[in-house]
């Protein structure tokens, strides 16, 4: 089977990208494909989430694990088939794509078809829509040139009045 993943961005309604790829390539595979499709630097971590309708982050699929901990339950890129998940047309992920700024393409499978005879002719991952201007990665050097250290300490700055605020942990909240 070929499975036809589009990819939105959703700060700009104009960028679409449809790729499709053979159900046994992995996501890795398919993190490469985007990556091409939108001319991105490939050596930056990226990440994928099994979504639902709601778009809430489901199962993590990385390419690598940074904390064994934290991360022990996620899947890994290079090892997980694009039919691991038993694809269906409407199945959601996310794939974040800039990990620092957590900024995500939104995917939805939005095709499944039977390998037809001429497609040994084609050369898989296939971009077979183009439409708009990738958004731009942000680069950690870039964030850190727009920040001096000054910027986060305030010798005036009185926390005391923030003790109270229901914050417990950042992973508490949805990005």
């Amino acid at each position: 089977m070929i499975i036809k993943y589009r990819l939105v961005f959703g700060k700009d309604d104009e960028f679409v990208r449809d790729i499709e790829l053979h159900e046994e390539s992995n996501f890795l595979d398919l993190s490469l494909a985007i990556q091409a499709a939108c001319n991105f630097d490939s050596s930056l971590l990226s990440m994928f989430y099994l979504s639902n309708k709601s778009w809430d982050k489901l199962d993590e699929i990385v390419h690598d694990r940074i904390d064994a901990e934290s991360q022990a339950d996620a899947l890994l890129m290079e090892e997980t088939k694009l039919n691991h998940f038993e694809p269906k047309i409407g199945q959601r992920y996310i794939y974040i794509f800039d990990f620092f700024s957590e900024r995500a393409f939104f995917i939805e499978i939005v095709n499944i078809r039977k390998v037809e005879k001429n497609d040994h002719l084609l050369e898989f991952p296939i971009c077979t829509l183009s439409k708009g201007k990738a958004p731009e990665q942000i680069f950690i050097d870039d964030i850190d040139d727009e920040f001096e250290e000054d910027d986060f300490y305030d010798d005036d700055y009185d926390d005391d009045g923030y003790d109270d605020i229901g914050f417990e942990n950042i992973d508490d909240y949805d990005f």
